[in-house]
């Protein structure tokens, strides 16, 4: 006998993750890697490697990341690379799937993600899943945390920054702002600037990505950060305090701007409210003072109250599956 299964899926640039209404879920990070060449198919014995695998056996594959800029990547390798990590992650979500059982799945996607993207998820999904529905990521924050009065949701990932205002009702166009900065913008802006001040040091994106989430920080002040780099296979100490604050300056910035425009186009009555109510999510929530960076930049507007999710990993995806499970049924497969 064949089960109808809920499943909410937050599919993102670095990450995605898999919440079902079975109880289980999973994650995996959003990249594939094939095999370069007869020796490395040999070796690792499949054509393609997915997710950490595929990152601790780069040096042997062509690695791709098909959701680089927030969205799939406009060609065929991608589509074909996306579809295969959505369906290997449901597997790893549900190794009991029957053959029959029908899937109904939200997947959360940017905020202003255009229909040509949304269609080609539509795609991808058909023969892995029954439904779909597609929603705004930021939104799904807000329902997973039952936040849909005068709320903010600032969703920080990896491809891109997500902005959501809510207001009791669906968001309309106005109330969503998608910037093309995330994580991965924050990974360039180091890389850069500790290749223009040490020029020898070996860095790759694992190590970056290691100093982003151990010593990221905005604030005015902060205890020095020394850490050890090679060069040229010899170790040694070097500080990257302003280097690291000023990288992460240029990611705070225009997310702050950007919560600063919604909140000043929002009806006045309700801009107090608003202020008070702002949800950061996301791999970015994870940046040590960037709640408070936010409330800082509303002191002219009368200052504001800003919280970070407990399950940055999970939280779109849980609320993709509440959406999943309550959302009426003309409302599936609407773009």
């Amino acid at each position: 006998m064949s089960d109808k299964i809920y499943v909410g899926i937050d599919l993102g640039t670095s990450r995605t993750s898999v919440v079902t209404s079975t109880g289980t879920r999973a994650t995996v990070k959003t990249c594939i890697g094939f095999s370069k060449d007869v020796i490395s198919m040999k070796r690792l014995g499949k054509e393609y490697l997915l997710g950490e695998e595929a990152l601790e056996n780069r040096l042997a594959l062509n690695l791709i990341w098909p959701l680089a800029q927030g969205v799939i990547c406009d060609d065929e390798q991608a589509t074909e690379a996306t579809s295969r990590i959505l369906r290997h992650v449901i597997e790893q979500a549900l190794p009991q799937q029957k053959e029959g059982d029908q899937l109904y799945a939200a997947i959360g996607v940017p905020a202003q993600a255009g229909l040509k993207n949304k269609k080609k998820i539509l795609q991808i999904t058909k023969g892995i899943v029954h439904k779909n529905l597609i929603v705004s990521e930021p939104f799904a924050v807000a329902y997973a945390l039952d936040r849909f009065d005068e709320s903010l949701v600032v969703d920080i990932g990896a491809g891109t920054t997500d902005l959501c205002r809510m207001h009791g009702s669906l968001p309309d166009k106005e109330d969503q702002v998608t910037l093309n900065t995330g994580g991965n913008f924050l990974d360039d802006e180091l890389t850069k600037a500790l290749l223009k001040k040490y020029s020898d040091i070996q860095l790759t994106p694992k190590i970056i990505q290691g100093i982003k989430e151990k010593y990221g920080y905005i604030a005015d002040t902060a205890d020095p950060v020394h850490v050890t780099f090679l060069s040229k296979g010899i170790r040694g100490e070097y500080d990257i305090t302003d280097i690291l604050r000023d990288s992460c300056l240029k990611l705070t910035d225009p997310i702050c701007k950007a919560v600063q425009d919604l909140i000043g186009s929002f009806d006045p009555d309700f801009q107090e409210r608003l202020r008070n109510n702002i949800i950061v999510a996301g791999g970015g929530s994870r940046l040590k003072g960037i709640d408070l960076a936010i409330e800082k930049s509303l002191e002219a507007y009368g200052g504001g109250n800003v919280s970070c999710v407990q399950d940055a990993e999970y939280c779109g995806a849980i609320g993709a599956l509440k959406m999943s499970m309550e959302m009426p049924a003309e409302y599936w497969e609407k773009i």
